[in-house]
């Protein structure tokens, strides 16, 4: 292909990307989701302790990001989208501050559910650092709700909040860290009924991918790929063997996989699979969160009418920005905009 030609495809690609971006505001995007409170907190290195060799932080702040498939939400809320979270969150302090933060970014919270008992699952990072160096993460600690199923009476009335909010929707998000709110058997209720309508459907699973079938996409990491498919660690051609043998498992309309500083495969039917080389520079901050951002912009662009091919490259731009920040970081428009200039000139 001369150059030419080159050029012309570089503009074409650059003006679809663009207009896509102009085109996620107040699109309605439901997000079903385990709901994480994502606290950071930051301390100033003060000198070694002599009761253990630890560090003495003095406390400096603490920050409360939304986390799981709150992310999402607040990925989606930062790109334009008009999302609505479908959840699970404790009376609990963890809660509060969880939907503090949806609030403060003008987040509907109708469909979140608060249930006693419950315990809003929470993750605590402890960020130690010089007053003149960068924070790094040292240890995290995990609490709130285990692992495994809500109880019955809470799973009916989250069906009946997703029945709600699905009914006015442009796509439903499916964040599945693990914690019940996220079921297979849930999203069957719905899924059928919006795939009908063309609504899209997509899926991120951390435990479980393969068992959401039939949806429009999932995005697992290449390490959730190789848990789905049951093999080892996989060399470039067994992430291709493996990504067909997942669509055709699922049934999925699409497979994209993620893989870090190698970039995204996505697998499509009946079309070659299409690698997507990492966009943005070595030095990457902090990848909290990453995988949220790729499944939000990636929903959003096929909610907007993107080809799976073109939602796949805006993702990946997403993911390259985010992954420049520190903690769950967001991406705003025009920053999509401005990698879509810079990486094909516009």
């Amino acid at each position: 292909m001369d150059d030419a030609a080159t050029d012309r495809r570089r503009r074409e690609a650059a003006a679809r990307l663009s207009a896509l971006i102009r085109a996620f505001p107040g699109r309605r995007i439901v997000v079903l989701g385990d709901l994480v409170a994502d606290e950071f907190v930051h301390g100033d290195i003060a000198r070694i302790s002599r009761e253990a060799p630890v560090l003495i932080l003095e406390h400096t702040h603490t920050d409360v990001a939304p986390g799981g498939g709150g992310n999402s939400v607040a990925n989606l809320r930062a790109l334009g989208a008009a999302p609505l979270p479908v959840g699970v969150v404790g009376r609990d302090e963890s809660g509060r501050r969880l939907l503090g933060a949806f609030r403060r970014r003008r987040i509907d919270v109708t469909h979140v559910l608060h249930e006693p008992g419950y315990r809003t699952p929470s993750k605590s990072r402890l960020l130690a650092g010089g007053v003149h160096t960068r924070r790094q993460q040292i240890v995290r600690l995990d609490r709130g709700a285990p692992h495994g199923e809500l109880p019955a009476a809470t799973t009916r009335r989250l069906a009946a909040a997703l029945r709600r909010a699905v009914a006015h929707a442009d796509a439903l998000l499916v964040a599945d860290y693990g914690y019940g709110a996220a079921t297979p058997t849930l999203v069957r209720t719905v899924a059928d009924r919006l795939l009908a309508a063309e609504v899209v459907v997509s899926v991120d699973s951390r435990f479980r991918v393969a068992e959401f079938g039939g949806v429009s996409a999932c995005t697992p990491n290449q390490e959730e790929l190789e848990r789905a498919v049951g093999s080892g660690t996989l060399d470039e051609a067994g992430v291709g063997a493996a990504g067909r043998r997942l669509l055709r498992r699922t049934g999925n309309r699409c497979v994209l996989v993620t893989r870090g500083a190698r970039g995204m495969s996505l697998f499509t039917r009946r079309r070659p699979a299409l690698a997507v080389p990492a966009w943005g520079g070595d030095e990457v901050v902090d990848v909290t969160g990453a995988g949220d951002t790729v499944i939000s912009t990636f929903t959003l662009a096929l909610a907007c009418g993107a080809s799976e091919a073109d939602a796949a490259r805006l993702a990946n731009y997403a993911a390259g920005i985010a992954v420049h920040k520190a903690g769950t970081a967001t991406v705003a428009p025009r920053e999509l905009l401005a990698a879509v200039r810079q990486d094909l000139g516009r």
